[in-house]
């Protein structure tokens, strides 16, 4: 038998695009099929090929795809466990926690974060006003309330109102407290304390840490009587109780924005995006203490 023009492959398999592997497989078969009668092994080796080739193309195809995630240290837990849950498992999600700020900048500075998620919309704003987010990635997402925090041994009880002696109760010990320069936890807290009139006695009773998670460490280790962190944070831990929550008007809302950095926006960044949002990850959410924005 010869091979007509007609008759012969019209172009090299190998070249056909990955994500038509089914009919690739089939058309090397069919380009087997249409070859001058041979020695069986060669027609054995043939075969052999078309194996491996569909091997490496289905590997290829579903290769995992990373996605880099700047998040504000306070939503570890909750955005831990609502990655484990996302269902498509072909996407990798990798997660940067720490302070909002310093993220923010790390962004400004071409991080290749896709997603952040932040605990204030003063910095979501700032990269938004340099046209790194996505048109729509910058919207509110959750909520926080400011609490007053103590160790697990504490036996204390506080009535927050305005001028509250919370110096006193210090007893030689210092507030924990997020920097107040760059930590949105520590923003809202220092907003609170001068709404309430007692900042400044107690500014040089803080002991100021990166984030709110180093803040809590404090806590948790009782290296202080008392420190300010959100109540997710107290939530996500055992050793730590509420002495008080601060009221909503002493402080700007506690609003978390979660974006999508225009720069390396793609579908599986979008689909994790809207996952973030759907339903089953809202439960998470609420479940550590965050309240969902609609």
């Amino acid at each position: 038998m010869v091979l007509t023009p007609s008759s012969r492959p019209p172009r090299d398999p190998t070249k056909l695009q990955t994500n038509q592997c089914v009919d690739r497989n089939r058309y090397i078969q069919r380009y087997i099929a249409l070859l001058i009668p041979a020695e069986e092994i060669v027609l054995r080796a043939l075969a052999a090929v078309t194996v491996v080739f569909s091997f490496l193309t289905t590997t290829t195809l579903t290769r995992a795809e990373n996605i880099l995630f700047f998040a504000a240290a306070s939503t570890a837990d909750a955005l831990n466990e609502a990655i484990k849950t996302y269902p498509v498992k072909t996407v990798a999600v990798r997660v940067s926690y720490a302070s909002t700020g310093a993220l923010a900048r790390q962004i400004e500075n071409g991080a290749p974060a896709a997603l952040f998620l932040s605990a204030s919309p003063l910095w979501t704003n700032r990269l938004a006003s340099k046209n790194l987010l996505a048109n729509d990635g910058n919207k509110p997402f959750l909520g926080n309330r400011l609490v007053l925090a103590a160790p697990k041994s504490g036996r204390v009880t506080i009535d927050i109102k305005k001028g509250f002696r919370l110096a006193e109760k210090l007893n030689g010990g210092r507030l924990a407290i997020a920097d107040p320069s760059h930590a949105p936890a520590g923003i809202y807290a220092k907003a609170a304390l001068q709404t309430l009139q007692v900042w400044n006695e107690l500014a040089r009773k803080t002991a100021r840490t990166s984030d709110v998670r180093s803040a809590l460490a404090l806590i948790q280790r009782a290296e202080v009587p008392f420190g300010i962190v959100y109540r997710s944070d107290v939530i996500a831990v055992k050793d730590v109780n509420v002495i008080g929550t601060f009221p909503k008007s002493s402080h700007p809302p506690i609003i978390y924005p979660l974006s999508i950095v225009k720069k390396f926006e793609t579908p599986a960044v979008r689909m994790f995006y809207d996952y973030l949002r759907s339903k089953k990850a809202e439960t998470i959410f609420d479940k550590f203490g965050f309240e969902v924005s609609k």
